[in-house]
């Protein structure tokens, strides 16, 4: 299985404010879920089949990209979370 960036990022993140007892640690924890789904459902969000329910694979697909857009936006989110804790 091939890691996605928004794993390895969330997890460092959710190791280091783990271990160092820092607070916010559903923000890793939840960018983590979101990169775990995305990880088993890009390959089928950025095909173009659609089965029998058009309109419920559509909806579907659009579900599954707006999580993939989470674990995106919140790796970003992860290392400023990082600094915030070490810096200020």
């Amino acid at each position: 299985m091939k890691f996605n960036s928004a794993i390895i990022i969330s997890l460092l993140t959710l190791l280091l404010g783990f271990f160092f007892d820092q607070p916010y640690l559903w923000i890793p924890l939840s960018v983590f879920g979101a990169g775990f789904i995305d990880l088993f459902t890009r390959r089928w969000i950025v095909s173009d089949r659609i089965g029998a329910m058009q309109k419920l694979s559509m909806i579907s697909k659009s579900f599954f990209a707006l999580i993939g857009f989470y674990a995106m936006i919140g790796q970003v989110i992860c290392i400023g979370l990082i600094i915030w804790w070490f810096v200020f």
